[in-house]
């Protein structure tokens, strides 16, 4: 999961102002999407972990998959490239044939001069690209709405982070202001996630080890409620330490012995006997 900075997005959309440097542009813009997409799979599928860690089971994702998100920009970029060539050429073909126009009667005819195959081919990628981006708007967006409500039900959060906006509206949006939307719409998207993750705790999980380890560090620190209300001796608390321990690898299982001993939970001898079990 990575956190990226809005500022990408302004670098982007001044490379964009420059003549001839659009393609640049277009990277950077298709790798914030790549992402936001990519933090998108890898934020259900920790927030499913930290639902079953928390005993969260009422919980259903629906038709929300955790993958394949980055099929559908690949789609998108396959539109849009095939869009922006035949646009190129049907440009090329308009500005030919409009230098040759020399009354009012050729003008109108303008439609029936140009290839009919070129045009059905600027139509045919033009839904294509609507389609996939609508796709591609509501993996990002609307899905993460969604979760976003269930995170609320079940109190991992307490307030909505992501606003919810409207696939075809944002298409339309970027079309009436010359795709000048679309910048700012990729920053906030950006500035909201990046809560979203930070404050659900999602970030913060780096694998599902982590989570296990953790579950583990907790297990321990609860020692002393174990000892008094599970444990009828002494040995018997250092056999569940041993169990517990011995699922970390040996740096982080001397560590967390070290801590132990420095907070007064085992003693160094104790510590000590552990080691000689492992």
């Amino acid at each position: 999961m990575v956190i990226l900075n809005p500022l990408i997005v302004i670098i982007g959309m001044i490379i964009y102002l420059i003549p001839y440097l659009w393609p640049v542009s277009f990277a950077i813009t298709m790798f914030v999407y790549h992402i936001l997409l990519k933090n998108r799979d890898e934020h259900i599928k920790r927030l499913k972990k930290i639902f079953e860690t928390k005993g969260i089971k009422n919980y259903d994702f629906g038709k929300i998959k955790e993958k394949d998100s980055l099929k559908v920009l690949f789609g998108y970029i396959i539109s849009f490239l095939g869009f922006t060539l035949i646009f190129l050429k049907l440009s090329n073909q308009i500005e030919k044939i409009y230098s040759q126009i020399t009354s009012l009667e050729e003008l109108q005819n303008l439609e029936y001069s140009l290839p009919q195959f070129d045009t059905f081919l600027f139509i045919l990628f033009l839904f294509f690209l609507w389609v996939t981006y609508i796709n591609l708007l509501n993996k990002i967006i609307k899905d993460q709405f969604f979760i976003q409500n269930m995170e609320i039900i079940n109190n991992v959060i307490d307030k909505p982070v992501i606003k919810y906006r409207d696939s075809n509206f944002i298409m339309f949006l970027r079309i009436i202001t010359f795709n000048l939307y679309e910048w700012f719409l990729l920053i906030s998207l950006i500035r909201e996630t990046n809560t979203l993750y930070i404050k659900d705790g999602t970030y913060n999980i780096k694998t599902e080890e982590h989570l296990e380890e953790k579950n583990i560090d907790n297990n321990i620190d609860n020692n002393e409620e174990l000892v008094e209300n599970n444990f009828e001796t002494r040995e018997e608390y250092l056999s569940y330490l041993y169990s517990v321990l011995s699922q970390l690898n040996s740096v982080k299982r001397i560590k967390k012995m070290e801590e132990l001993v420095s907070n007064n939970k085992i003693s160094e001898e104790e510590a000590e006997k552990l080691k000689k079990m492992f």
